[in-house]
């Protein structure tokens, strides 16, 4: 897919993001999605903007892969992971093994739980908190360690939760939006991705999203939906301003503490990688989690798993109908931070 998007600032007057979308070369609408004193709730330009129906070979696998994930769910639960299964030695004699991603969201607010990630096999994926004290050499040393980095947006959240300074509100007006995003992207640098930190307000309103996806695009980083709430409309403001979006699979350790509930996430993480040829799941950096995780990533290879970084995402993404795509789907649906 090949689409333009051109982001235009006015000067005192304010900011006017104006959002071009061209498919297979044809200029077939634009959106204001930010006006100074609208912000976020720029509803009347929303709402006008054409619905675009992206026919494209990618959004078929999409469809496939949530389709097979979905059977993945439907029957029943998925396999019980005994603990000395974390323990086998054997190695797979396995080809082409599936992939696994493991995304570590909150990292940076201390410096000895990234110590501690460090420690576990990898490759992983860390993604840090831009506001983070010494954000930028924590992330240096994660990529030097062969890790891969991300940044972990903080986005407005249902409810009272505090996603943290500067985090992109729904209220805002659209030159605050943009000082607020742009703060937060250049915080540190080497990230390859952005994944949202809570945002179960922020990502089901779809003008928002279409900035932080066009800004994202801009900067050649692609964007993974943390799915903090089953509304979310992320993928289809991808779609409409031709980013580039994954979403995770599952969440390890949304039970905190929950040490069996975590062995269940980690045996779905399998099934799916098994079905589809790979699985995203995202875990934090909490003490279960930890001495959970630790045994299960070294295993993994002998159980006939490859643990990849999320830079392997768009690469995968490109493979056969069950090898590609994104899911978004929460689990459970009723989880919103």
């Amino acid at each position: 897919m090949t689409f333009t998007i051109l982001t235009k600032r006015a000067g005192a007057a304010g900011l006017i993001a104006s959002l071009v979308i061209a498919v297979l070369g044809v200029v077939v609408g634009a959106l204001s999605a930010y006006v100074s004193k609208q912000g976020a709730a720029a509803r009347a330009a929303r709402e006008s903007a054409f619905l675009l129906e992206l026919r494209d070979p990618a959004l078929a696998r999409l469809e496939r892969r949530k389709e097979i994930i979905q059977s993945v769910f439907a029957n029943g639960p998925p396999q019980r992971l005994a603990p000395s299964a974390f323990l086998s030695e054997e190695l797979s004699p396995t080809l082409n093994k599936p992939k696994i991603i493991i995304i570590f969201d909150d990292m940076g607010l201390e410096k000895t739980l990234v110590d501690k990630v460090l420690d576990l096999p990898g490759p992983l994926t860390l993604s840090f908190l831009p506001y983070a004290t010494q954000v930028g050499a924590l992330a240096r040393r994660a990529e030097e360690d062969g890790n891969d980095v991300m940044l972990h947006l903080p986005m407005e959240p249902q409810g009272a939760d505090d996603p943290g300074p500067n985090a992109l509100l729904s209220d805002m007006t659209g030159s605050a939006f943009i000082r607020a995003l742009e703060w937060n992207l250049d915080r540190f640098d080497g990230y390859v991705a952005v994944n949202n930190h809570m945002g179960s307000r922020l990502t089901t309103d779809e003008a928002a999203m279409m900035t932080v996806l066009g800004n994202l695009k801009e900067r050649g980083v692609f964007f993974v939906d943390s799915v903090t709430t089953g509304d979310t409309i992320v993928e289809r403001a991808g779609r409409r301003v031709a980013a580039t979006v994954f979403a995770r699979d599952v969440f390890l350790d949304a039970v905190e503490g929950d040490r069996a509930s975590m062995i269940k996430q980690l045996g779905l993480v399998e099934d799916i990688a098994r079905a589809t040829g790979y699985a995203v799941a995202i875990a934090h950096p909490r003490k279960t989690t930890l001495e959970t995780i630790g045994p299960w990533l070294a295993s993994a290879p002998a159980r006939g798993f490859e643990l990849a970084p999320i830079s392997a995402l768009p690469g995968l993404a490109l493979g056969d109908d069950a090898q590609a795509g994104a899911l978004a789907l929460a689990d459970p649906p009723a989880l919103r931070f």
